[in-house]
């Protein structure tokens, strides 16, 4: 595979006219703004507001200008407390302030007149909604992940979102033996995803607003569990230039934060066949023992195998805090998930000297994440996350599961014993790590960066790279004759379709996926002008880099009788 480079740069200039339009480059954060008056209806200036949240290390303040206008920008998402106090008028404080990654709602403010130490509280009002947003996007808070059905990774809620939908067509397996080849059938990890009609690979998948895509198929290719997450937002239309890569969506994980209070949870799952139905699929195949005669197909036959003995255990948890409160906050979580399947096959139609054999299939995934927030100033803020994902799966060769039907038979017992060997397997270490800051320069100039790097390297091995692989083309019986009219026995050609070495065609010694990603971007807010405005500067640099070697593991001779 070639090396890809790209390196773009993003200036973008937005003017909106009576509004403003909150954007930042690697989307992990919202925003708040309003205009604070008296009971007249006056604007108040000057007038302090404090904000404070359960997901935002220690407070942000600032003050409201000439007009009135406050804003904050790089708010992570979370419910938040607002304290506003101006000279002559008594302080307002207004609590359960929710705010969603993407979003920039509008929260004006009345005060009245009075002694400064009088607070009044308020929180019952209607919710702050935002009127600003030109794209459609749907936010996924951490309500919706404890309280609504869903499965155990974030790509379980994307179709949550209006014209997002499941598309299995567009979807295979985790890994897999021999992987997935470029261009091949198979995209994505359990299925893919129809964003507005576009395929699963013109989506973006990003944690933390890191690209996590796979660069030949463009497949989401990082696993997140729902309990390492914030939020998840879903963009479906009107999505900013600086994911021009995405002809469909874009899906983004917001991860999990610390706080000054200790929180975390312990959790498990499991499932096994003593709760679940026959996990084995119905398939249509030809009758093995059925004649071709002509030009007719033999006769077909729809195959079921026999339900396994597996379980599937889930155990985890996560924990966060302060460090230093106010000042150095922690989250780190570690949720491994195990599967283990069991079947019994019997080779006895193939050599009644091998009998019945059992076979084991193990596939581990182990999921990590940690991260360090820290407030060096009330102006300074910094953050480095990481999540980790391994994945490893020894008896990925397996052989089918004997019929239901006892009078269907199973033809891979006809394959050699070594191709289902328990050494036989694949591993997929992922790793996701991104650094980032914002500055607020001054009340109207806020500074992002952020640096971050993903790497995926899926391999296999155990699979035998020496011999040659014979396959037989025709099935020779007892009766067939040489040249000369002798006969010759069947034994020494054998059964059509019949192997002698475990052998595939894409055995991938491996296939590394990096992606080197620096974004920068300058905003500065402005009020007046008929409304208030938002213009920003923004750099991004992107190096992604696939390299791949895949290939049959061994030499493969076909042999034709005749």
């Amino acid at each position: 595979m070639s090396l890809r480079k790209g390196l773009t740069l993003v200036l973008v200039l937005f003017l909106a006219a009576f509004t403003a339009t909150l954007m930042v480059a690697q989307e992990t954060t919202g925003g708040l703004q309003g205009t604070v008056k008296d009971a007249s209806g006056a604007v108040v200036p000057n007038a302090n507001i404090t904000l404070k949240g359960s997901t935002l290390i220690g407070a942000k303040s600032l003050t409201t200008d000439a007009g009135g206008y406050y804003r904050f920008a790089n708010l992570p998402p979370g419910t938040y407390t607002m304290t506003v106090a101006a000279k002559g008028f008594t302080t307002l404080k207004r609590s359960d302030i929710n705010i969603e990654v993407g979003h920039l709602p509008t929260l004006d403010l009345a005060l009245k007149v009075g002694a400064a130490e009088t607070v009044v509280e308020v929180n019952s009002e209607a919710p702050v909604i935002d009127v600003t947003t030109t794209h459609t996007m749907t936010n996924v808070t951490p309500d919706v992940l404890a309280d609504v059905p869903h499965g155990r990774s974030f790509q379980s809620v994307i179709q949550f979102a209006p014209s997002a939908r499941n598309e299995p067509l567009a979807g295979n397996t985790y890994g897999g033996t021999g992987g997935s080849m470029p261009g091949s059938s198979g995209n994505g990890l359990n299925v893919g995803f129809s964003i507005g009609g576009a395929a699963d690979s013109e989506n973006a998948y990003l944690v933390e607003g890191q690209d996590t895509e796979n660069i030949s198929g463009g497949y989401s290719k990082a696993n997140v569990p729902y309990q390492f997450i914030q939020e998840v937002q879903v963009k479906t239309s009107g999505i900013e230039a600086e994911h021009g890569g995405a002809l469909g969506g874009v899906v983004n994980v917001v991860m999990k934060k610390g706080g000054n209070q200790f929180h975390g949870q312990l959790f498990t799952y499991w499932e096994g066949n003593s709760i679940d139905a026959n996990q084995n699929n119905t398939f249509l195949q030809y009758d093995p023992n059925a004649s071709n005669v002509g030009l007719i197909d033999p006769g077909t036959q729809l195959y079921r195998g026999k339900k396994d003995s597996f379980h599937d255990l889930s155990p985890g948890g996560t924990l966060g805090g302060a460090i230093i409160k106010d000042r150095l906050w922690f989250f780190v979580g570690f949720a491994p998930e195990i599967n283990s399947l069991s079947r019994t096959v019997d080779f006895t139609p193939a050599d009644p000297t091998v009998g019945v054999q059992h076979f084991t299939q193990d596939r581990k995934q182990y999921y990590g994440t940690a991260r360090l927030d820290y407030a060096a100033t009330q102006k300074i803020r910094l953050f480095a996350s990481w999540l980790y994902q391994y994945a490893r799966e020894t008896g990925a060769s397996i052989p089918s599961a004997d019929p239901i039907n006892t009078s269907f038979t199973n033809t891979s017992v006809f394959s050699p014993l070594a191709q289902y060997s328990p050494k036989i397997g694949w591993s997929a270490p992922n790793s996701t790590y991104n650094f980032g800051a914002d500055i607020t320069l001054s009340p109207r100039v806020v500074s992002t960066t952020r640096f971050g790097y993903f790497f995926d390297n899926y391999h296999d091995f155990g699979w035998p790279t020496s011999g040659v692989n014979l396959v037989w083309d025709t099935n020779v019986d007892a009766t067939t004759t040489d040249n000369a009219g002798n006969p010759v026995p069947s034994s020494l050609f054998g059964t059509a379709g019949k192997t002698t070495v475990p052998y595939t065609g894409t055995y991938t010694l491996f296939n590394a996926d990096k992606h080197y990603q620096f974004d920068q971007d300058i905003s500065f807010f402005k009020s007046g002008w008929g409304g208030t405005h938002n213009f920003k500067f923004g750099y991004q640099l992107n190096h992604l880099s696939n390299v791949i070697s895949q290939n049959g593991n061994v030499p493969q001779a076909f042999l034709h009788v005749g």
